[in-house]
């Protein structure tokens, strides 16, 4: 096994539901020690949040908690005691990150503020991550994934075009803001190696989610055109229904085109009135209600594999089992047991991406407090009847 990345940084986490998790659940697979700090008694809220494991509501067996907090540690820890704050005062000036994703208020209004915990450790990286940033008129907004959605502009090219907009899921927002949190968490990591300073990045949900429509963007922005729901402009391109299921099936490149043509035995798709994309963007229905009856007598996948020796882009709308049997996923390992003491062993996704130069860490999620023993005593020296009575005190 190689030795991971980011084995010699420590992260203080402070986050809860899917943004701040997915972020720092990325640098405790590539090697952080990721100090997940936790109210105690509750904890983080997704550990109230199903589906649960043989649906026993649980705070320990909350799947998307599970998912989400993979090779943490777990304190907790009372941040408005007045010792609590200076035990998490403590535990910064040993840290390399602090990443957090509460209201922008909430961080200055407990006494944390970046200029705070910098004056502590001018080394410290702080990462806020808040729905529209920690500046701006909506700053102090609320929003959930589908307000997220909306206001980035995502709902508007999703959906049919005569109907109202979708939410696409699962919390595709939060996830896409969890990345770019990671990203430019390391980015400052790699300029702290050459000024030896920290600093704050904000993230913005809001922002983030931009990155899901960049073609629609650029295109508004060079030319003044908005997007719109419906059909893609080239044809074909869609998903189509086939015996078992849907199949994708794209006119790229379009020079292998006229060999797709084939596949589907019909003489009438020949037609010179159909040799080009123009021409066939011009017969739109007409070309589809030939093609739809052809692509329907295929199975998915044996027109997925078709299409592509062919060198199309073809797809296919998987089901979690085929995700689960792909070849492409056992061939690159991407699925590995888990074992977890309160819900067993069980296959969890492993990075999203591979390093030539680094191993990916895959270890259970926290137990509520299971690191208190370990944490508090090997960095703060605390006896076991100490942390005992920080517990019977309500600090930890």
């Amino acid at each position: 096994m190689q030795d991971t990345i980011l084995k010699d940084i420590r992260v203080v986490d402070l986050t809860h539901f899917t943004a701040g998790p997915y972020c720092t659940k990325l640098m405790a697979g590539f090697g952080a020690d990721v100090i997940k700090v936790e109210k105690p008694e509750s904890g983080d809220a997704m550990r109230g949040m199903g589906p649960f494991f043989e649906n026993q509501e649980d705070p320990e067996a909350s799947i998307p908690f599970l998912w989400l907090n993979t090779g943490k540690k777990s304190i907790t820890l009372n941040l408005k005691s007045n010792r609590g704050k200076n035990l998490f005062k403590k535990l910064i000036g040993q840290a390399d990150f602090i990443v957090e994703n509460f209201s922008p208020r909430v961080m200055p209004a407990l006494g944390l503020s970046y200029e705070t915990l910098n004056s502590i450790n001018p080394r410290l990286i702080m990462v806020s991550i808040a729905n529209f940033g920690n500046s701006g008129p909506y700053s102090d907004y609320k929003a959930d994934e589908m307000e997220l959605q909306a206001m980035s502009g995502l709902m508007h090219l999703t959906g049919d075009s005569l109907k109202s907009p979708l939410c696409s899921g699962p919390s595709l927002c939060q996830y896409s803001a969890g990345q770019h949190a990671y990203l430019a968490a390391l980015m400052a990591l790699f300029q702290r190696e050459t000024t030896g300073k920290g600093q704050h990045i904000e993230i913005s949900i809001q922002e983030c989610s931009l990155e899901n429509i960049e073609i629609s963007l650029t295109r508004c922005l060079q030319t003044g055109q908005g997007a719109r729901r419906g059909p893609h402009m080239m044809v074909p391109w869609g998903t189509y229904e086939c015996r078992d299921g849907y199949a994708a099936v794209i006119a790229m490149p379009y020079r292998h085109w006229h060999h797709a043509v084939d596949l589907f035995k019909e003489p009438a798709l020949y037609q010179e009135k159909f040799a080009t994309l123009r021409e066939r963007i011009k017969h739109r229905d007409e070309y589809e209600n030939l093609l739809c009856p052809c692509v329907k007598s295929y199975k998915k996948k044996t027109l997925f594999n078709r299409g592509q020796q062919m060198g199309l882009s073809f797809g296919y709308v998987a089901d979690l089992d085929d995700v689960m049997q792909s070849p492409q996923h056992q061939a690159r390992g991407y699925f590995v047991g888990i074992d977890h003491p309160v819900v067993g062993e069980h296959k969890y996704c492993k990075a999203p991406f591979l390093s030539s130069l680094t191993d990916w860490k895959s270890a259970e999620a926290p137990l509520l407090g299971g690191s208190n023993s370990a944490v508090y005593s090997e960095l703060f020296e605390y006896s076991e009847k100490e942390i005992k009575l920080l517990a019977e005190q309500g600090v930890i």
